[in-house]
């Protein structure tokens, strides 16, 4: 975890800090074709994506506690994501939308975000974080996550 508090050029203080999820979050189309077989499990029907959904919210959490990251005390934050892929092969938005669906939820069952409504995460100025940024990174596939709170 790296957690700094910084004065910005317009002296206002932000905290901010900085997780790494490792490895690959399903993509959205992945997220719709996992919701749609159901199987068995003793007297429930479950989909794919609601084992996938426990399975990937518990490695995120895992990953958060493991870098110390603490739980945001000023809304609006502003959550930025910088996403390594293995290759070119899934289009932009379905990966952007899996991995920030997956992320901030994993953030929420976490404790670190209260929620991820309008009033957590869109700021006066309609903005929620800077424009997600992809990268391929064959070897080491990853999420880099940025947290900023204004605080005061």
């Amino acid at each position: 975890m790296r957690t700094a508090l910084k004065m910005e050029m317009s002296d206002v203080a932000t905290k901010q800090q900085q997780f790494v999820f490792e490895g690959e979050l399903p993509s959205l189309n992945e997220i719709i074709a996992a919701q749609t077989p159901k199987f068995r499990v003793d007297t429930r029907w479950v989909s794919r994506y609601s084992e996938w959904k426990k399975a990937y919210t518990g490695l995120i959490v895992l990953q958060l506690r493991l870098q110390r990251i603490e739980p945001v005390e000023n809304y609006p934050v502003r959550i930025s994501f910088v996403v390594y892929v293995p290759n070119r092969r899934q289009d932009p938005d379905n990966i952007l939308a899996g991995v920030k669906k997956m992320l901030l939820d994993g953030m929420k069952v976490g404790g670190i975000l209260e929620n991820d409504g309008w009033k957590e995460m869109v700021s006066e100025d309609g903005t929620t974080g800077d424009a997600p940024v992809l990268r391929v990174d064959a070897r080491r596939p990853r999420v880099e996550v940025a947290l900023v709170e204004v605080c005061g």
